[in-house]
């Protein structure tokens, strides 16, 4: 997705798919809901900053910032990851501010 020009915007556990393949009985990971993906080329239309799932949100996003780029989504994979391996989210704020 990245290597294409696009950012997700919006990782989190609940966008995960395991699909279970008939051929060989596999199980592939998908990710799903692509309604906040925005083009990186797009220069056009301002980035918004009302992203991302609140726990997995990158610094740059909860500051507001109006310019990021793909690495929201490499800090959300870093967090699912973290949260795996403590077995508890690393940023589970009730409220913005948190």
């Amino acid at each position: 997705m990245h290597k294409n020009g696009y950012m997700h915007r919006d990782i989190k556990p609940e966008n995960f798919l395991l699909v279970q393949s008939g051929y060989y009985d596999k199980e592939i990971l998908k990710l799903a809901d692509f309604g906040l993906v925005k083009s990186l080329k797009d220069k056009t239309s301002p980035l918004t900053e009302y992203v991302s799932t609140r726990w997995y949100r990158a610094p740059e996003i909860a500051l507001s910032s109006r310019s990021y780029n793909q690495s929201v989504d490499v800090f959300a994979i870093g967090c699912m990851m973290a949260e795996m391996y403590l077995g508890r989210p690393i940023f589970p704020g009730r409220t913005e501010a948190d």
